[in-house]
C-alpha cells in the first residue's frame, strides 16, 4: 500500500479505500478498525481484518449455494412428479 505524499498516516486515495470497505460490505465497526488501522499503517491487522471478512463471505458464498442446490433438487422433484401424473 503506497502513502500519499506528505501524510505517513493514510493509505493513497484514501477515499477509494473507503468506498470498497463499503463495496465489499464491511459492516461499519469493522471498517472503523480498518481505516483507524490505515492511519497508524498497520498493513498486518487490515490483511488480518480483510481475510476474516473474506472468508466471512466465502461462507455465506457456500451456504446461498447449498439452498441454491436444495431448491433446485425441490423442483427437479416436482417436475418429476408432474411427468407422472
Amino acid at each position: 500500500m503506497k502513502l500519499q505524499e506528505g501524510r505517513d498516516d493514510m493509505p493513497i486515495e484514501s477515499e477509494r479505500f473507503e468506498e470498497c470497505l463499503d463495496d465489499i460490505g464491511c459492516l461499519p465497526e469493522v471498517k472503523a478498525e480498518i481505516l483507524e488501522y490505515a492511519e497508524n499503517h498497520d498493513i498486518q491487522n487490515i490483511i488480518r481484518l480483510l481475510r476474516r471478512h473474506r472468508q466471512s463471505t466465502l461462507d455465506s458464498i457456500h451456504k446461498e449455494e447449498k439452498q441454491i442446490s436444495c431448491l433446485d433438487y425441490i423442483v427437479f422433484q416436482l417436475e418429476k412428479e408432474l411427468e407422472t401424473q
